[in-house]
């Protein structure tokens, strides 16, 4: 069976370096590649970039659904906390 994906635009965290990766602030996410957009002053610093994540973890609308993440990732500090995706 095949999990259907919504489409998001997320921000990015991390530097880009070693031991600090470009990230996206959800337990699971796929990179739409093409999709980045860089700081206009620095273009190294990349900002967002559209992101696929599982229905079962965002809202009708395709925001990151906070209660959905903790339910499915129960247990896991990471992610079975309040204030899972405010970043994106």
């Amino acid at each position: 069976m095949v999990k259907e994906t919504a489409k998001i635009r997320a921000k990015v965290i991390g530097s880009g370096v070693d031991g600090d990766p470009f990230r996206v602030n959800l337990p699971t996410y796929m990179m739409v590649p093409g999709s980045e957009r860089y700081d206009a002053v620095d273009k190294k610093k990349l900002l967002e970039v559209d992101v696929e994540v599982p229905d079962d973890e965002v809202t009708a609308q395709g925001r990151p659904d906070v209660q959905k993440i903790r339910v499915k990732y129960r247990g896991q500090a990471k992610w079975d906390r309040d204030q899972i995706g405010s970043d994106v």
